[in-house]
C-alpha cells in the first residue's frame, strides 16, 4: 500500500479521523475512518483546551480505528484564525514567505512573532503597472498551533503539516462540486466556513461563530427542555414540522428562527463576493458539516439565495475501502469533510 496519512479534525466533542492514501491516476483511497467523542470543554473552537484529555482520547482513537500509521495532518480554523486577501509584489514563493512577517505586521491582531504566517496566491495581477500577486494571507495565533500539535505529538503521533480547515473542505468534494463559482458551507457545532471558490480555488473565506449548537441552545431555552432533548428534537424534525407530531410545529419554527443569521450570513457573503466580483457568477452553494444534514436547511438556503444547493458526498471523492464499516461512515454523513480533505494533497 502507497504510504498513508491521516487527516485529523478537532472538533466540538468529537475527534475525528480518517486514512488516506493515494490513487496514483485513480482516486485516493479511504483505508480507515474512525470518531472519538471527548469532553465538551476539551477543545474548544478547534483548539485544545485540556491536553490530557486530548491525548487520553488520541491514543483510544488509534487503538480502536486500526489506524496503520501514526504521519497526520492537523486541521485549524476557529475564530483565531485570520484569513485576508492580499496583493503583493510578485516574486518567488520562498522570497515571498521569508519577508511575509515584515510586509504583514500592521495588519494583524497580535504581535506578528505571536503568529503563524503562511500566504495562498491565487492568481497573477497588474498593481500599478508591475506584476503582482493576488491572494490570501493566513494567520493563525501561534498558542493555538501549539497546543494541537503538542497534544498530537504527546500522543506519539508524528505531524507532517497543518492546514487550513476551509482548503481542505473544498477539497473533499467531487469534481461536479468544483466546477464554475460555488459557495461551500460548512457548517461546524460552534462555528461555520463560507468559502467562495472558482473552480476549486479559494477565492475568499468568512468564519462565523456560530453553529449547529445554536440551534440546540435555542430549543432548549425554548421548549424549557434539556439540551440532550433539544438535540433529539433538532436532528428529527430540522426546519420541517411533521403535521402527525404536535410538537413538531414549535422545534421547526424556533430551528428556523435560529437558523435565520446562518442563512443571512450566506447570502450577504454571497451579494459582498458579487459586488467585488461582478464578472463571476455565484451558480451553486455546497453544504457540508455535521449541521449540512439539518432538515429543510438547504431549502432555507436555496430560497434566500436563489441558487441551487447540493448536500457533500465525501464517499465520492474517495474510494472506499475493504476496512470502512460502510453503513457509519454513511451515517456520519458530510461531517467527514474535513478529516477528509486534509489527506488530499498531503497522502504521499
Amino acid at each position: 500500500m502507497a504510504k498513508s496519512i491521516v487527516g485529523l479534525d478537532f472538533g466540538h466533542g468529537v475527534i475525528r479521523a480518517a486514512e488516506v492514501s493515494p490513487g496514483g491516476r485513480q482516486r485516493p483511497v479511504l483505508h480507515r475512518y474512525h470518531e472519538v467523542e471527548v469532553p465538551v470543554d476539551a477543545i474548544r473552537e478547534g483548539v485544545v483546551a485540556d491536553t490530557p484529555a486530548v491525548v487520553a482520547a488520541l491514543k483510544w482513537l488509534w487503538a480502536v480505528g486500526g489506524f496503520s500509521t501514526k504521519r497526520v495532518v492537523l486541521g485549524m480554523g476557529s475564530q483565531q484564525v485570520l484569513i485576508r486577501e492580499l496583493v503583493l509584489p510578485s516574486m518567488p514563493m520562498a522570497h515571498l514567505r521569508e519577508t511575509l512577517a515584515f510586509r504583514v505586521q500592521d495588519m494583524l491582531p497580535l504581535p506578528v512573532e505571536h503568529a503563524v504566517l503562511d500566504y495562498y496566491p491565487v492568481e497573477e495581477v497588474e498593481h500599478e503597472g508591475e506584476p503582482h500577486l493576488r491572494g490570501l494571507l493566513v494567520a493563525a495565533t501561534r498558542e493555538s498551533v501549539a497546543a494541537n500539535t503538542s497534544a498530537a505529538a504527546a500522543a506519539g503521533l508524528k505531524v507532517v503539516d497543518v492546514d487550513l480547515i476551509p482548503f481542505a473542505v473544498i477539497r473533499s468534494h467531487v469534481d461536479e462540486d468544483l466546477a464554475g463559482v460555488k459557495v461551500y458551507l460548512h457548517v461546524g457545532a460552534v462555528s461555520t466556513n463560507v468559502i467562495v471558490a472558482e473552480r476549486g480555488v479559494p477565492q475568499f473565506v468568512r468564519m462565523l461563530p456560530s453553529g449547529g449548537n445554536d440551534l440546540t441552545a435555542a430549543l432548549a431555552d425554548r421548549l424549557g427542555v434539556r439540551a440532550d432533548r433539544a438535540d433529539e428534537l433538532k436532528r428529527r424534525f430540522g426546519l420541517v414540522a411533521d403535521e402527525e407530531v404536535p410538537e413538531s410545529r414549535l422545534t421547526a419554527d424556533v430551528s428556523a428562527e435560529a437558523a435565520r443569521d446562518l442563512v443571512q450570513a450566506v447570502a450577504s457573503t454571497i451579494a459582498f463576493y458579487q459586488n467585488g466580483h461582478p464578472e463571476d457568477h455565484v451558480d451553486g452553494v455546497v453544504l457540508s458539516g455535521g449541521g449540512a444534514m439539518l432538515r429543510g436547511l438547504s431549502a432555507e438556503i436555496a430560497e434566500h439565495t436563489g441558487l441551487p444547493v447540493t448536500v457533500s458526498r465525501p464517499d465520492g471523492r474517495f474510494t472506499v475501502g475493504a476496512r470502512i464499516d460502510e453503513p457509519s461512515f454513511v451515517a456520519a454523513g458530510a461531517a467527514p469533510a474535513v478529516a477528509l480533505g486534509l489527506t488530499v494533497g498531503s497522502a504521499a
